[in-house]
Formats: C-alpha cells, structure tokens, sequence
C-alpha cells in the first residue's frame, strides 16, 4: 500500500509539472521557476511597513510553498528508509508541508480570483490541486510505511 502510494505521489507529481496550461505543456515546471522568483523578489523587498495585522504576516507564509518542491524530492531519495519514527521531525515537516498545500488549494479552487491576465486561472488551479494531491499522497505514503515498519518491530 505505502508503495503504491509513493508511485501514485510520483506521478502526480510529474503531471503537475508536464501537463499543459492552455496547451502550453510543462507549465508547472514554468509557474514553479516563476513562482521561486517572485517570492524571492518579494522577500527581498520585505519592509516592517508591510504588515498591517496577523493576516499580512500568515500571507507570506505562502511564499514558501515553491519551496515544498525540495521537500518532495528530498522524500523521493528518503522513502525506501524512513525509519519507523512517523512524527521525526522531518516527517513533520512532509505533513505540514502537505496540509498547508492542501488548505490553501481548497481555497484557491472555492475563492474567484484573477491569478494572471495571459494565463487562464481554471489551469492553473488545476495544475496546483494535481500537485498538492502529490504531497497529501506522498505523506500518506510516509505514514503507511512508518507505522508498518513499526508494527513489524513489534512482531519481531
């Protein structure tokens, strides 16, 4: 089960990034390098006078999802040793990464919002809730094998 979840993790994954936005195919990997950019311009900008109240400050938190990508991939090397810790830290930080995706995806896809003027937003949406489902299984995945490698534990 964990490793048909990790398959499944994989590609979607890889349908995130190859599959076309307004036929324009591997606009997931273009909207990742675009996405990277833009919250680097923005943090580098980032003055005090910038945040007004609490949800100024929980905004940026969005811009650190371009990062989660490091994330996936440093648990694509990772999974065939996990260990049988599911909440280490690292694993922690899998799931957060993935819950945070998914909250702001269910948003994202409920809320009308004009994310580009060249670009038709529904593809995008579409491209993001396909990679946020890569991290929700690939967590998933982490979790089924922690908890069966510690069952086996047990057993022996």
């Amino acid at each position: 089960m964990d490793v048909l979840l990790f398959r499944l993790a994989i590609i979607t994954w890889l349908i995130s990034a190859i599959a076309p936005i307004d036929g324009v195919w591997f606009a997931g990997i273009g909207l990742f390098v675009v996405s990277v950019m833009g919250a680097v311009v923005v943090l580098s900008n980032l003055t005090l006078d910038y945040f007004h109240g609490l949800g100024d400050v929980l905004g940026l938190l969005h811009l650190i999802m371009p990062w989660y990508n490091l994330i996936v991939i440093w648990a694509w090397f990772r999974f065939a040793s996990p260990g049988p810790q599911p909440w280490s830290v690292w694993n922690l930080l899998l799931y957060v990464a993935a819950l945070h995706s998914s909250l702001v995806v269910s948003a994202f896809l409920v809320v009308p919002s004009d994310v580009s003027l060249t670009v038709n937003a529904t593809g995008i949406r579409w491209v993001f809730a396909i990679w946020a489902s890569s991290l929700l299984l690939l967590a998933l995945a982490f979790l089924v094998r922690c908890y069966r490698l510690r069952r086996f534990m047990r057993e022996e």
